[in-house]
């Protein structure tokens, strides 16, 4: 049986264009959100540290999936560096969600993370608790929770009764329409929610059959195995990385619009050279970030005023 075959000759576009505003921009802000959480500017503190946690595991993932894809292997696996840019999407739709309500939202993530670190002690107990060698490791893991029980101000009864925390971080698509059976409410809402319903309506369901292993990641794999298959070989390369640098972009302004800083200029370039090669930069562009940009425009404006007066002042 033959197949029908779409050739064209894409546009080209340099990686280095993009990459550099890109590290540019995840260096200052990991840096200015520490020092401004260090020196009380950014509240709540919490909420701060794990939003600059999210940036940092954001980068991380671009990274990865830059090395999966790089020229130099043998073959570039776009299975694996598609399935990590499911990761990516979570990213931002979790960042999202957290600056929706950040102290109670920062609470849940806490919760949860102490309740699963919980149950696996449990686990481990059940399995090797009468294992000589497993006890000294045990022991400090129990120790450990105790410690965390007191930083997130969670009683150390829940160590022995993980099940009572009833905490639970939403999926991406409870994000976006909420779980009537649980109870449980949209955790976005306005622009937050139509720009992130946009993206995941785009891209969960393809990005979930290949993480999970099903037909589009057997076809994936195929091509990689024999890359001349592709029609039009590195489009597939090019379409992930450039929707990486598109979740990562939109992390950054999420980031700078939450934190009131003033706008970044190599954010603005970013966006633009993304509008540029992307039709999805451009919906987002217009559903949520352009006017995310025109609030950080107008406190540079706001900015700058103020220290002509000042100025002026003295």
């Amino acid at each position: 049986m033959k197949y029908p075959v779409w050739k064209r000759e894409l546009p080209k576009f340099s990686h280095k264009m993009y990459n550099e505003p890109l590290e540019q921009l995840v260096e200052f802000y990991k840096e200015h959100i520490r020092r401004d959480v260090n020196s009380g500017k950014l509240l709540p503190a919490g909420f701060w540290e794990v939003a600059r946690l999210f940036l940092i595991s954001a980068m991380q993932t671009y990274a990865a999936i830059c090395i999966l894809l790089a020229d130099n292997r043998p073959k570039r696996l776009i299975l694996q560096a598609g399935i990590l840019n499911r990761s990516l999407l979570e990213t931002l739709g979790n960042l999202m969600a957290l600056c929706q309500a950040p102290q109670s939202r920062t609470r849940i993530l806490e919760r949860e993370l102490f309740k699963n670190q919980a149950v696996t002690l449990q686990r481990y107990r059940k399995s090797f608790g009468n294992e000589e060698k497993w006890q000294e490791f045990l022991r400090v893991y129990e120790q450990g929770l105790e410690v965390a029980a007191k930083d997130v101000r969670i009683s150390r009864t829940y160590i022995k009764n993980p099940d009572r925390i009833r905490d639970r971080w939403p999926t991406p698509g409870r994000m976006i329409y909420g779980d009537r059976k649980r109870g449980q409410p949209r955790f976005l809402r306005g622009t937050r929610l139509a720009a992130f319903r946009e993206i995941y309506e785009y891209h969960y369901e393809g990005q979930s059959e290949q993480a999970h292993q099903r037909g589009a990641a057997l076809g994936l794999a195929l091509v990689v195995d024999k890359p001349e298959d592709q029609w039009n070989p590195g489009h597939g390369e090019s379409n992930i990385v450039s929707t990486a640098i598109l979740f990562l972009t939109c992390i950054l302004s999420e980031l700078e619009h939450k934190g009131e800083y003033v706008a970044h200029p190599k954010l603005r370039e970013l966006w633009s050279y993304l509008r540029d090669i992307d039709d999805e930069a451009k919906d987002l562009w217009r559903i949520r970030y352009s006017q995310l940009l025109k609030a950080s425009i107008k406190r540079l404006k706001r900015t700058a005023e103020k220290r002509g007066r000042l100025a002026a002042g003295r």
